[in-house]
């Protein structure tokens, strides 16, 4: 009878297992799995801090004062869950130090080439006698070698069913150095009849605000930015003018991101 050697499998056993790949896998399988199980992504996050000088919301001051907050948001193959709280900095109406705003999101971007879109739903917890409400949000950018044209839509699905406000426009990057990049952007912003009632008491669909703005992104250190802005705000009608009492506002802000 002729006799198997053993020997040639024993010797390719023991030099796996001494280079730490199981004999089972030593034809190169466990490389394989070893690529494929690299190429699972980690979670990322991001959270920031705020100042505004304002609280602009829907293209309307929604707080004449000074605020400060956070946000918070963990993104995985593009879905996302976040948190946003805004705090008054002031005694009017006796909210110093109270949250004007709670509001948690959950929703999924994506890109195709230059084309990227976004959707969420947002649980928004308001302070003082405001009600809380639930919304849902869109926003829809295409980008050019010149400028990034950009849609946002937001519609109110709780405290006013079929309120909807939409802004579009332009924007634009500049790289200035690595760590530096600059930023221009301006649009307009059009609310329902339902939106408008609900803001500032006008029964009717029409645009109710432009605006233009800048900001300067600053790479501190690698994962953390700095980002000065500013942004100017004025109202196409009389009854957002009337609302609160003037039609053009200049709001200054700076926050700073720690990415993960």
């Amino acid at each position: 009878m002729k006799q198997i050697s053993i020997r040639p499998a024993l010797c390719s056993a023991v030099a796996a297992a001494a280079l730490g790949v199981p004999a089972v896998f030593a034809d190169g399988t466990t490389n394989e799995l070893v690529k494929a199980e690299s190429s699972v992504e980690m979670p990322t996050a991001e959270i920031e801090a705020f100042y505004s000088s304002r609280k602009i919301e829907r293209g309307m001051v929604e707080n004449p004062e000074s605020v400060f907050g956070y946000e918070a948001e963990v993104e995985w193959y593009g879905f996302f869950l976040g948190v946003e709280g805004c705090y008054d900095m002031t005694n009017v109406d006796g909210r110093r130090g109270r949250y004007n705003e709670i509001a948690a999101s959950a929703g999924y971007g994506a890109k195709f080439g230059d084309f990227s879109a976004k959707a969420a739903y947002i649980y928004k917890k308001c302070g003082g006698d405001e009600e809380n409400t639930q919304e849902v949000n869109l926003e829809l950018e295409y980008e050019s070698p010149w400028v990034t044209p950009f849609l946002e839509w937001n519609c109110d699905i709780d405290k006013k069913p079929g309120a909807m406000y939409g802004a579009f426009g332009l924007k634009r990057e500049w790289e200035i150095a690595e760590w530096l990049v600059a930023s221009t952007y301006g649009g307009i912003g059009a609310g329902n009849a339902s939106r408008n009632r609900l803001d500032f008491d006008s029964d009717r669909c029409a645009f109710r605000d432009m605006h233009v703005g800048a900001e300067l992104e600053i790479e501190l250190c690698q994962n953390v930015k700095l980002v000065p802005s500013v942004d100017l705000y004025d109202q196409f009608t009389s009854a957002g003018r009337h609302a609160y009492r003037k039609g053009f506002v200049a709001v200054g802000g700076v926050s700073l991101a720690v990415e993960f």
